[in-house]
């Protein structure tokens, strides 16, 4: 009994998070034969303003036309910067209308997608509390396991922001012992003991 192959659904934003995000199903495709399908969500570009690339040239084209060209380039791209992944050459292109993170899911749902894709932007503090995160919603609704992929730029940003975070940590760990007691208050007869 022949089953199969797996369906990866990879959410496509042009963004280096979803070039990301598109290298490690990329390579999972390969090494598993699983089929990539590759779906842009063309949203209102009111929520996004100049999210899509208009010019003069193509004022009057539609958004999904658009996005088409996006992700043509994008995936010319992507090829140059990671040759040799033969699962591209058979992977689907989707483009459906739509709010991302409830469109990508129930076209998971709908192709029984065996797992999804995405690229995280990590946006934390206050802008993650007020935009949310596509990424972070579509774990939440999706049925079926998502990898969450980050950008090497993130990368290096994240380890800056955990250094900082870790020392910021220490500074209050430190406050909080004084306040509780547990060491001398700078200055004290205690601290001059000790």
């Amino acid at each position: 009994m022949n089953a199969s192959p797996q369906i990866v659904l990879v959410a496509i934003d042009f963004s280096p998070d979803s070039n990301a995000a598109l290298a490690w199903a990329a390579r999972y495709a390969d090494l598993s034969g699983a089929s990539l399908v590759l779906l842009h969500v063309v949203h209102d570009p009111a929520g996004s303003p100049g999210f899509y690339r208009r010019t003069p040239k193509d004022n009057m084209q539609p958004m999904q036309e658009i996005a088409a060209q996006m992700m043509e380039d994008f995936l010319r791209a992507f090829r140059e910067e990671h040759p040799g992944h033969g699962s591209l050459d058979a992977a689907e292109l989707q483009f459906i209308q739509g709010l991302p993170p409830s469109r990508i899911v129930e076209v998971a749902k709908l192709l029984e997608a065996d797992m999804i894709v995405v690229g995280s932007r990590g946006i934390t503090g206050l802008p993650h509390m007020l935009l949310g995160s596509v990424a972070e919603r579509v774990v939440e609704l999706a049925e079926c396991p998502v990898i969450v992929v980050k950008s090497k730029e993130h990368e290096v940003s994240d380890k800056k922001t955990i250094k900082r975070l870790a020392k910021q940590q220490k500074k209050e760990r430190k406050m909080l012992k004084r306040l509780l007691g547990l060491t001398p208050e700078p200055g004290s007869d205690r601290e001059a003991d000790d």
